[in-house]
């Protein structure tokens, strides 16, 4: 099978599993313009086994559907800047053997990038009180979102690396 069929069928099931965990996470804490970054898994996994530009399109269309399946308010483009973050900035800088520290670094910055560009699109809408309402929670959440995200990004990307080069990498 082509690597590129091979790719584009990971993304799906990646993209797929991302929407699962966002719509089960709004239902479970349903607080509009808030929501929790666990979706960002899969995207975060694409983005260091398939490349920055898969995660980036596998974190728009998530962010899409997501909000077609379990909406949230309007559907603004905006924000969709966070989702595709998750996907590409990991892309960028974590490889398939990336330590937890590098891990730890990037997922802070990441979720500071989305954090702040979620804050931007609240202003750039006319909702500047409740973004600076929010902002405390938001950033108290980091380290905490951050923790659980490096632990389990490291922990399927150790266990996964055996999978990826007999899948991905095998003519």
């Amino acid at each position: 099978m082509k690597r590129s069929v091979k790719y584009l069928a990971l993304a799906g099931v990646l993209t797929a599993l991302s929407v699962a965990l966002d719509v089960f996470v709004k239902q479970i804490v349903p607080v509009l313009n808030f929501g929790l970054p666990y979706y960002a898994i899969p995207l975060i996994i694409g983005g260091i086994v398939l490349g920055p530009i898969y995660g980036l399109m596998m974190g728009f269309v998530s962010d899409f559907i997501g909000f077609q399946l379990a909406p949230q308010g309007d559907y603004i483009l905006l924000f969709s800047i966070s989702a595709m973050a998750w996907g590409l900035i990991p892309g960028l800088f974590l490889k398939h053997k990336s330590g937890l520290i590098r891990i730890v670094v990037v997922l802070f910055l990441t979720h500071v990038f989305a954090t702040a560009s979620n804050t931007g699109s609240m202003f750039l809408y006319g909702w500047g009180d409740y973004a600076m309402a929010s902002l405390a929670l938001r950033l108290w959440m980091l380290p905490v979102n951050v923790a659980i995200l490096s632990f389990i990004t490291f922990f399927l990307n150790t266990r996964l690396q055996a999978v990826y080069e007999d899948f991905l990498f095998q003519k």
